[in-house]
């Protein structure tokens, strides 16, 4: 339920489920000029990617309950992995 309010939040009348908040969410990063951004071209390292996970933790104050899909530090690593460009 919090990620279809999340949607209707932005806009979304019609939410009905997450994936119409992650498309809101895609639309508003490329209004804004921000979908071709990589983590390579803000100097990010690959290997820096193995502090991101406590990021996490420190960012939402340890709280990771609000995730959809509770996640590991391995998980979160091998999401940022994935996704580095």
């Amino acid at each position: 339920q919090p990620m279809i309010d999340m949607a209707k939040a932005m806009g979304v009348k019609d939410a009905s489920s997450g994936k119409d908040f992650i498309k809101a969410l895609d639309d508003m990063i490329s209004s804004v000029g921000c979908s071709d951004l990589r983590m390579s071209d803000a100097g990010i390292t690959k290997e820096e990617l193995k502090k991101y996970p406590q990021k996490v933790h420190e960012v939402l104050g340890g709280d990771i309950t609000a995730d959809p899909v509770l996640l590991s530090d391995e998980d979160y690593l091998a999401i940022y992995e994935a996704s580095y460009k």
